[in-house]
């Protein structure tokens, strides 16, 4: 299937907006009355140290794709370098995940989930992942492909970010 072209919209029905944006808020708050699958320790840390959901999305990745370099974490998440490196510290300084020099090259880090704390994070992902799949597996393939797609457009559209076209490059001044 290919992209629309911008001058034929296809516009949604008023249906289907009064059918998705009930879900929005229903989806964050059923995501939020499930705080109580966080562990307790984790969640101790997540509260002192003032972490934020994006610092979950780092972990959540390391989770699911084991020790990455910063690098290959910053294209994962979609995030620059700097800001990765930034988080990478943040997490580090609270002993969620641990920096190693890779050994192959001296000049890569590579970042993976402190072992005290692996198989919590590990865990409680696993949980969280459960619960999606259980949902995800009711759809077909391609269903799955849409919602995707469908999401990373509305959050797109909440960040006021184009779906569509790429970000302007800043230039130098």
């Amino acid at each position: 299937m290919g992209r629309r072209s911008p001058s034929l919209p296809v516009h949604v029905s008023q249906t289907e907006m009064a059918e998705l944006l009930p879900l929005l808020p229903a989806l964050s708050k059923a995501l939020a009355r499930r705080g109580h699958e966080v562990p307790p320790t984790f969640k101790s840390v997540w509260h002192q140290y003032g972490l934020a959901p994006r610092h979950m999305n780092l972990l959540i990745t390391l989770v699911l794709a084991g020790p990455l370099s910063v690098s290959d974490l910053s294209a994962r998440l979609g995030i620059g370098l700097a800001t990765t490196s930034l988080l990478v510290g943040e997490l580090g300084r609270v002993g969620l995940v641990a920096r190693t020099e890779d050994e192959s090259d001296r000049r890569r880090t590579i970042v993976d989930l402190a072992p005290g704390q692996r198989q919590t994070i590990g865990a409680f992902v696993a949980k969280r992942a459960g619960v999606l799949q259980a949902a995800l597996d009711t759809l077909e393939p391609a269903e799955r492909t849409a919602l995707i797609k469908g999401l990373r457009a509305i959050v797109s559209a909440l960040d006021g970010i184009s779906v569509e076209e790429p970000q302007p490059t800043r230039q130098r001044r």
